[in-house]
């Protein structure tokens, strides 16, 4: 997956292929099937490894930070990730719409997930949050649904900043 994320930071997602990634990783390309039985197998495996890579984030740092924080870090670590993988975003797209079984679109919404369920753990644990703000009409997981949603948004725009979306965040939870 290294020589997969290196091909795709590089040349871009429809780069990556078998055979590329055979001769980059020194290895016969029958090797290579026996661990990816097709090309969209391998590049389903790379969208994820990405999605990762760009996501990942340290469990310790997020310990005591605020929500507001939370999400601009998120922003930041996405925003880094996109720069380091140009056209991904794009690509990406185009393989979810492209993805027969729903593979792509299934990886991404993993990933989602996993990234929703750490920013309601963040903001679950927000002392200074006013909990009154959510209702059976709007629930936190709403509020973080919302972030993420406005976090992709600012990087599919190339926003260099989530400046005004933290401060709509404090405005909301810190009445």
């Amino acid at each position: 997956m290294q020589v997969c994320r290196k091909i795709a930071a590089e040349q871009g997602l429809p780069a990556v292929n078998m055979r590329a990634v055979a001769k980059e990783c020194g290895i016969a390309l029958g090797t290579l099937y026996n661990y990816y039985a097709s090309k969209d197998e391998l590049l389903m495996a790379t969208v994820e490894s990405v999605w990762k890579d760009i996501f990942h984030m340290d469990g310790t740092r997020a310990a005591g930070m605020s929500f507001p924080d939370y999400a601009a870090y998120l922003f930041d670590r996405a925003r880094t990730g996109a720069e380091a993988y140009p056209g991904f975003l794009g690509a990406h797209s185009i393989a979810v719409a492209k993805s027969r079984r729903g593979q792509a679109k299934s990886i991404m919404e993993h990933t989602f997930e996993h990234m929703k369920a750490g920013m309601l753990a963040v903001l679950r644990a927000d002392t200074a949050a006013d909990t009154a703000v959510f209702s059976p009409a709007f629930q936190e997981s709403d509020l973080v649904d919302f972030v993420l949603d406005q976090i992709l948004l600012l990087l599919v725009k190339g926003a260099d900043n989530s400046n005004a979306l933290v401060e709509l965040i404090r405005r909301v939870i810190y009445q």
